[in-house]
């Protein structure tokens, strides 16, 4: 038999009869309240982390061209090693050895490849080969050298270029390497033969403190020729427009917290948006710097990796237009009459990047250059536009970074 136990008769000990216990005052406390304040920024570990940003933002990058992304601390370092022996490299004196053996050409090629000096606006050494980076240090003994930091930083940006292609590909839905056999540069730059794709290391002189608005644009509005653009910057300069709204924005002015010292902003070209049929619009931006903050303030300083279609490779762009997103290209053959409206079968990538070349001017080249380029390119487009011409689509005047 099984004994039961009856509760003793009346209340607890110690507790009155008529105690009831009543839930607190107010609503119940959420399980998982958010901490207060924003919520953390993303910061990337590495350079898959990167790459999953960009991923997560890719809307962002084809609507606008443009996209503001967080460099981890690797390629944060390789960076400010680059800049660091850019910057030995600019304060050399303009009779230095090293200047006059890799003076670029005069004229409009000044930005073709080596040294240039723009007075007024800027300096910059234009980087294709390895034979053609200069081979100077900061200090004696120094482990970096220009040579050894431009080595390191390109190779580095070119896997995140791949990797980027790649995504751009997938978000196309396309074979992943469509854009491999164009983007051979990414691999690294040839010893001696200059490559097709480039860096450009650059310093803005600032305008004096009386400049109108404090700001002096050093390279007016222009949208970049190849297929991806990254610019890296030590301090405020890069202005980027919005093409949905036409504001300009100064991507550079306040990085989110925990992004790091160096900005960086991912750019798509003019290549790129051609073979997506403007799926990927090409990034609308300038450089405009502002005054000195102090006397030991006096440039602005910016890397810009240019990823260009390998000169050699053919375009096929039936290839590109299996995408259901694409779909098919004009049958016009590429000429600079048909370009953009037209298609590509096998021709070299050079074709493309000639005839893009050929409705530009230069924003990296002297005032009275760019302005003789402007002019032709303005004759160019009355020429066409004459009812009695033969040619069938005017000339349009886009202002490129050649």
């Amino acid at each position: 038999m099984t004994t039961m136990y009856a509760p003793p008769p009346g209340p607890p000990p110690g507790i009155h009869a008529s105690v009831q216990y009543a839930p607190p005052p107010g609503p119940p406390p959420a399980t998982y309240a958010p901490p207060p304040g924003p919520p953390p920024m993303f910061y990337p570990r590495d350079t898959r982390d990167l790459s999953q940003f960009i991923r997560n933002n890719l809307t962002a990058l084809a609507t606008r061209g443009w996209l503001s992304v967080p460099l981890p601390p690797e390629l944060e370092s390789l960076y400010a090693d680059l800049f660091a022996e850019s910057a030995h490299f600019f304060n050399l004196p303009s009779d230095s050895p090293i200047k006059l053996k890799h003076a670029a050409p005069p004229g409009k090629s000044a930005s073709d490849e080596g040294f240039a000096d723009i007075p007024g606006e800027k300096q910059l050494i234009t980087l294709r080969r390895l034979s053609g980076i200069p081979d100077s240090a900061t200090s004696e003994g120094s482990a970096h050298t220009l040579h050894s930091a431009t080595t390191a930083a390109w190779n580095a940006t070119g896997e995140l270029f791949l990797d980027t292609a790649h995504t751009i590909a997938e978000s196309l839905g396309l074979e992943e390497d469509v854009f491999d056999e164009l983007s051979a540069d990414s691999k690294g730059l040839p010893a001696s033969s200059r490559a097709s794709s480039l860096l450009r290391l650059f310093r803005y002189k600032r305008p004096p403190q009386d400049t109108p608005g404090g700001k002096k644009i050093v390279a007016e509005e222009h949208k970049d020729l190849g297929i991806l653009t990254l610019v890296i910057g030590h301090s405020p300069g890069l202005d980027a427009r919005d093409p949905t709204t036409g504001e300009w924005h100064s991507v550079e002015d306040a990085p989110p917290p925990g992004w790091g010292k160096l900005t960086a902003t991912l750019l798509c070209g003019r290549t790129l948006w051609y073979l997506t049929r403007g799926l990927y619009a090409s990034g609308d931006h300038r450089v405009s710097v502002r005054a000195p903050s102090s006397p030991d303030d006096l440039y602005r300083f910016s890397l810009v990796f240019a990823l260009r279609p390998f000169y050699t490779a053919p375009i096929e762009t039936d290839v590109f237009a299996r995408s259901p997103l694409i779909g098919p290209f004009p049958p016009a053959r590429i000429s600079p009459t048909t370009y953009p409206q037209c298609s590509m079968h096998g021709e070299p990538a050079r074709m493309l990047f000639d005839v893009i070349i050929g409705k530009s001017w230069n924003v990296n080249v002297a005032p009275e250059i760019r302005e003789m380029q402007k002019k032709k390119l303005a004759d160019a487009s009355r020429k066409t536009s004459d009812p009695g011409s033969t040619q069938v689509e005017s000339t349009t005047t886009d202002k490129d970074a050649q």
